[in-house]
Formats: structure tokens, C-alpha cells, sequence
């Protein structure tokens, strides 16, 4: 654990500002513009451009940090010039910064301020879909991307809202059970990022975006050629590497899977990839090295404010995932709920409850989760564990069935518990699978 800690503040304190996951471009840039605020302090151009940069560099470093220099930034620009189409571009960025920080209602009025100002550029709506969509109001994030639209303009900029569109959009298709649509339209959004050279990580991304829509469709080998793009044209990408380290504990390649995400964590502690680590260190029987990756989990959930408020969801399932503080699993996902109401946090907060003993209130949250026609195995596993528990043999076959359908290997643990529940209910002899889930560590 020590190892970790330290491994860990070195990567976010003392370690150079160019981590494995950059190319150093984004420094560049934050620096040049830096020095130009210092020169001209009533230049609100240059502070919109430095709080960009800082926006990009959180995206390349995942420090939460950054959003927050990004915020001061912008807010110093929109203090020079507010009111105007020229402010505009602050706007969109500060409606950025509020979503990388989960502040999704703030993200929304920040986007609509943007439009208000009457700039012409399309470009807000696809902030504005973005928090309905974590806010779970699909049908008016669908309205607001189909305003991403540009009669006029350069062909670099009708590109540019083209990428917004097509990528955005097919996040929706994914969430409505299409995923053959939302890939096609994911490939098309990759050659327009790749074809107006969009900054590396920005290309890096969408190719793991990519690659976690065929993965969720069960489609592992395309998954890992999207991931390999990734990281061949920006090595060390942390999204990359974890995204490969899921594909290979797919393929029952534990070890390397361990270390792909040890590389990832490197790179960028996220807590998920902690939990997965764990995970995968438990299918190999080290469970040792799995506990340490657990109690990292929660160091760096709990590192910052910004942290708890970002991570309020990943830690609720990974409690509920390993029998862990379950009063704090529901009160975490409940906390989300008050925010974010999208289909995977009604999914949280329906798993915390089934691992508390609360299938009853569970089946009726997870209503929630399936309302939208989301074809994950993560869902479909955990609605069939519930129903197994209620005693709805049926449904809780239909769910388990469809969950290994779609991957059979979708989670190192949790496919194999699908499958031990689906023969447990065709007998029902012995110890009940769900049960032994439910008091899982």
C-alpha cells in the first residue's frame, strides 16, 4: 500500500508537468498564453485561450486541478468582456468546466448564456446536449445536438460541428440500444477528427470511444483494433491502455491485463481502473494484491473535494461490486441521483440496494436503468441478480441470458457469477449464486 501511495503522489505532485500520457503541446501552449496574460492583463482573448488549454491539459492528465485553473481563467476573461458575441468562446469552455466537474445544471446555463449572446457559432448546443443527457433528458439533449448545424463558415469549422454532432449523437444511440448506429456514426467522427487534425488526444479519444462502443456490443476484436489505434497515435494513453486491459481480462489474459492497467493507473490514478485491477487480480486468486488495488480505490476517491463530487458514482458501484460499506454505497448513489439521472446512476443506486437486501426497491429503480433500451451486459446482469433474488425466475433468466449474449466475458467476476446464477435457477439445488454474490468481499 505504500508502494501505491507514493507511486501515487509522485504522479500527481512531484512528478514533471509531461506524464506518459502527453506530448507536451498542451504545456506549451499554457505557457506561451501565461506569459501573454502577464504582458497584456487586459487581453480577454488570451485568458479564454488559457483556460481552454487548461481544459485540454485535464483532459490529457485527468488532474481536476486543471479544470480548476481553467475556471479562473475564463472567469478572469468573462470579467474583461461579458455581454457580447465576442465572450461567446469563454462561455462554452466555462460550460467545459462545469462538466468535467459534474455541474451539469451550471453547464447548461452556461451553454445557454453562450447562445444568448448571439455569436453564431452552433457549438454551446453541444455542451447543452451534454448535461441533459447526464441530467437523463435524452429527448431534449437529441434536440439540442440536432442544432449542430453551420450553413456558413470555413470547411474546417463545418467539420469541426459535424465531429460535435456525429460524436455526440452516437452516445444517444448507444444509450437507445443501437449499436451497430451509434458505431457508424463514431467511425464517421473519427475520420473527420483524424482527416482536420485535431489535437492527438482529442483523435486518441475518439478512438477509444470507439472502442468502448464495440466493446459494450460484445465486439472485442474491433474494440482492441480502436484501442491500439489509440494508443499507436498517442502512446501511453491512459484511456487506451485500460481500455486494451479490459479487452485482454476478455480474453482470459489476466496477466497482461494487469499490467496494462498498472500502466493506465500510472499515468492516471483513476479509481476505476484501481477497482478493475482488483477485479482481475481476483480472477487470478492473488487476492492479496486485489485488496491493495481496493484500498487504492478509496485513497483516491477521497484525494480532493473535486474527486468525491467526480467519483460519487464509481465508488458506489465498486462497494456494492465487493460487499463493501453498503449503507455508504446507497447514500453515494442517492447523492448522484440529486444531480445526474441518466440510466447508469438509477443503475448504481439499484445495485447498492440489491447488495444491501433491498431487491424489492431495486427491481423498481432498475426501471429506470432499462427504460431507455441500453444494450449493456453490465445492466442485464445486474436486473437479472435481482429479480434471482425476488424470485422471478423468468425474468431473471431473460436478463442473465441477454447479459452473456451480448459478451460473455463482460466482466472477469461477474460473467462468471451470470452464469453459476443462470444454472442455479434452472435447478435451484444447492447454494443460491445470488446469495454468495450478496455477501461477496
Amino acid at each position: 500500500m505504500i508502494r501505491k501511495i507514493l507511486m501515487l503522489l509522485f504522479a500527481l505532485v512531484l512528478a514533471p508537468t509531461t506524464l506518459p500520457a502527453q506530448d507536451g503541446t498542451t504545456d506549451v501552449l499554457i505557457k506561451s498564453l501565461a506569459i501573454k496574460v502577464k504582458m497584456y492583463p487586459g487581453d480577454y482573448k488570451s485568458y479564454a485561450g488559457l483556460g481552454a488549454a487548461y481544459l485540454q491539459k485535464g483532459r490529457e492528465t485527468g488532474d481536476s486541478a486543471d479544470y480548476e485553473l481553467a475556471k479562473k481563467a475564463l472567469s478572469k476573461s468573462l470579467d474583461l468582456m461579458s455581454n457580447d458575441p465576442a465572450a461567446a468562446f469563454a462561455m462554452t469552455q466555462m460550460a467545459v468546466a462545469c462538466m468535467a466537474e459534474h455541474q451539469f445544471e451550471e453547464a447548461y446555463t452556461w451553454a445557454q448564456k453562450a447562445l444568448a449572446v448571439g455569436s453564431g457559432d452552433p457549438s454551446p448546443w453541444a455542451i447543452a446536449g451534454d448535461a441533459l443527457a447526464d441530467m437523463g433528458d435524452y429527448q431534449n439533449a437529441a434536440e439540442a445536438y440536432s442544432r449542430l448545424k453551420l450553413v456558413y463558415g470555413s470547411e474546417d469549422e463545418r467539420q469541426s460541428i459535424s465531429y460535435q454532432h456525429d460524436s455526440r449523437l452516437s452516445y444517444l444511440r448507444l444509450i437507445a440500444g443501437d449499436s451497430q448506429g451509434a458505431i457508424q456514426l463514431m467511425q464517421g467522427a473519427v475520420k473527420t477528427a483524424t482527416e482536420t487534425h485535431m489535437p492527438k488526444e482529442n483523435i486518441a479519444w475518439s478512438n477509444y470511444q470507439l472502442g468502448e462502443e464495440y466493446f459494450q456490443a460484445g465486439d472485442t476484436t474491433h474494440a482492441e483494433e480502436a484501442y491500439l489505434a489509440a494508443l499507436q497515435l498517442y502512446p501511453g494513453y491512459y484511456r487506451a491502455l485500460a481500455g486494451l486491459a479490459k479487452v485482454r481480462s476478455a480474453q482470459g489474459s489476466y496477466h497482461e491485463a494487469a499490467a496494462l492497467y498498472d500502466r493506465a493507473i500510472a499515468a492516471v490514478p483513476y479509481p476505476e481502473y484501481a477497482a478493475a485491477l482488483g477485479d482481475v487480480y481476483r480472477a487470478l486468486g492473488e487476492s492479496g494484491k486485489a485488496q491493495k488495488e481496493f484500498e487504492l480505490v478509496e485513497f483516491i476517491s477521497h484525494l480532493s473535494e473535486i474527486n468525491q463530487q467526480i467519483h460519487n458514482r464509481d465508488l458506489a458501484w465498486f462497494y456494492a461490486d465487493h460487499g463493501m460499506k453498503l449503507e455508504q454505497a446507497v447514500l453515494l448513489a442517492r447523492r448522484e441521483l440529486e444531480v445526474r439521472h441518466d440510466v447508469y446512476t438509477w443503475d448504481a443506486l439499484a445495485w447498492a440496494l440489491f447488495r444491501q437486501g433491498e431487491s424489492k426497491e431495486a427491481a423498481a429503480v432498475m426501471s429506470h436503468a432499462l427504460s431507455q433500451g441500453t444494450r449493456d451486459a453490465q445492466l442485464f446482469f445486474h436486473a437479472g441478480m435481482i429479480y434471482a433474488d425476488l424470485g422471478d425466475t423468468a425474468r431473471a433468466q431473460e436478463f442473465l441470458h441477454e447479459a452473456l449474449a451480448i459478451n460473455p466475458h463482460f466482466h472477469p467476476i461477474h460473467a462468471e457469477t451470470a452464469r453459476q446464477t443462470l444454472a442455479w435457477l434452472a435447478t435451484k439445488t444447492g447454494s443460491s449464486p445470488v446469495q454468495e454474490a450478496a455477501n461477496a468481499k
